[in-house]
């Protein structure tokens, strides 16, 4: 073999070197593509945003990842809560925001880092044609062209800073819509959880209502027959059961439509069976001690959806300064290692280096109206930080006077529904005994009716406003703070 045909075979072999080394790198880019797309091997966090996301949700756990079951034994509240974090659509949707608000952070701190680019190609030209030198060449020509280069912005009159910190500032925010997005789920949970305890004790009450109605049926027939009752004492009586029945059947639908709005909480469908087993009002309830302007300070400090709406502020104040600094020059350093490999030229393998310098000069007033459009959405996000700091106020106020009446309703329904109670016997021995009217035994089932429903609805107020006042403070993150004497 001679020289020529030596070196012929050499630019050949490279020539085949890079093309394979191409068809490598097209390989693993559809593999990369092709893999799992939540894989840190594949898309390693250099910036640890996942990591930031679990130190700005302390306490919450991720719903992505987990395993969600119903248990076969009895659900109670803190069980119901669990599994409404894990699948209730609202609460994931809230973190699949906060997983794309991280990813968008860690794209934009990307920026700090220099932009690498490998490019290579191979193109064989035939017929008469213009080589690299200028001369004419008629005969085919294989030319191998490969390149690396290098971009990095140096500095920017803080717009690359400031997109970084808007970022952050809607990742904060992010986390924090995460945050009051779990709280707003276990106080639906406590709501729809106890929606049903109230539902199957008012269909109780009413199947109790019924059969006291049916008896009062039966004693009047009975004194009808004997000579003791009119014949409007019956009708009147069968009258009060036909209500008696109605209310029954009202009372198992609204018990069914509660079940099924439990179940969507827990994001499960409307037809998933549930059995719960809730813990018993307490007799005695805890009084409130704590101070109004205390509780005002703490859920200002604590609530998430301020915190939010506090960190969208810090955003467009971000945002403002992204807006002037795209109107200021920026400098960038270039650099980049070029190799042509052409049949018949001599090699170029060369390196490059320079340094960018772009100055706008005029972009048709664009800059000056983006500063004004930023500065627009900055006076919003503070009025709507404004409006959810009244809310918070408004919240605590209402929670806490909410639960003081509900405790005192608590109380006053004991009692009313042992003397209602106690009323109605009296009231159907004396009319057994002759000394009464219908009149007066059908109120007093009434009455006995009415108390028993109204103290069901005193107990489900009662739990719904402990659940609203923590989460007016915050704290609601899950059942442990409703347990005990945890509310204020």
């Amino acid at each position: 073999m001679n020289m020529i045909q030596l070196r012929l075979a050499f630019t050949r072999s490279v020539r085949n070197t890079a093309l394979c080394a191409a068809v490598a790198l097209a390989s693993a880019a559809v593999r990369l593509a092709a893999a799992d797309p939540m894989s840190d091997t594949f898309q390693p966090d250099v910036f640890r945003t996942r990591e930031a996301l679990k130190q700005r949700t302390p306490g919450l756990e991720d719903p992505f990842g987990r395993m969600c079951h119903i248990a076969a034994e009895p659900l109670r509240l803190p069980a119901a809560v669990d599994i409404a974090l894990c699948r209730n659509p609202a609460t994931r949707s809230a973190w699949a925001a906060a997983h794309q608000q991280a990813a968008a952070l860690g794209s934009a701190e990307s920026a700090w880092l220099p932009t690498i680019s490998a490019s290579d190609s191979e193109t064989r030209t035939h017929g008469p044609h213009v080589d690299a030198t200028g001369a004419e060449v008629t005969s085919a020509q294989n030319t191998n062209d490969a390149a690396a280069s290098l971009s990095w912005t140096l500095y920017d009159f803080g717009a690359r800073g400031g997109r970084i910190q808007s970022a952050r500032a809607l990742f904060d925010a992010a986390a924090a819509t995460a945050s009051s997005t779990v709280q707003q789920t276990v106080f639906n949970v406590v709501q729809s959880f106890y929606g049903v305890v109230a539902g199957d004790a008012a269909l109780v009450a009413a199947k109790s209502a019924e059969n006291a109605a049916a008896r009062s049926v039966d004693i009047t027939k009975a004194l009808h027959e004997g000579g003791a009752a009119a014949l409007g004492d019956v009708l009147q009586a069968e009258t009060a059961y036909d209500q008696a029945v109605l209310a029954r059947v009202q009372a198992g639908q609204t018990d069914k439509s509660a079940i099924a709005a439990l179940a969507v909480t827990l994001g499960f469908a409307a037809d998933q069976p549930l059995k719960l087993a809730a813990e018993p009002v307490p007799a005695d309830v805890p009084t409130l001690t704590a101070r109004m302007e205390d509780l005002m300070a703490e859920a200002m400090r604590q609530r998430p959806d301020l915190a939010a709406a506090l960190a969208q502020r810090d955003a467009a104040v971000a945002d403002v300064t992204v807006a002037r600094a795209a109107g200021r020059p920026s400098i960038s350093v270039l650099a980049g290692r070029i190799r042509i490999d052409t049949t018949g030229i001599p090699l170029q393998n060369y390196n490059q280096i320079g340094v960018t310098v772009t100055v706008p000069i005029f972009s048709g007033f664009n800059v000056g109206y983006g500063v004004r459009q930023a500065q627009g959405a900055l006076e919003a996000r503070e009025v709507n930080a404004e409006q959810i700091r009244l809310n918070v106020s408004q919240d605590v106020w209402n929670g806490y006077y909410g639960l003081e009446s509900a405790n005192q309703q608590l109380g006053a329904t004991a009692t009313l529904v042992k003397t209602a109670l106690l009323n109605q016997e009296v009231a159907v021995g004396r009319y057994q005994a002759g000394v009464g009217t219908i009149l007066d035994l059908l109120t007093a089932q009434t009455a006995a009716a009415t108390a028993q429903q109204t103290r069901i609805a005193a107990e489900y107020n009662w739990e719904v406003m402990r659940a609203s006042l923590v989460l007016a403070l915050g704290r609601l993150t899950g059942a442990e703070p409703l347990s005990g004497n945890a509310v204020p």
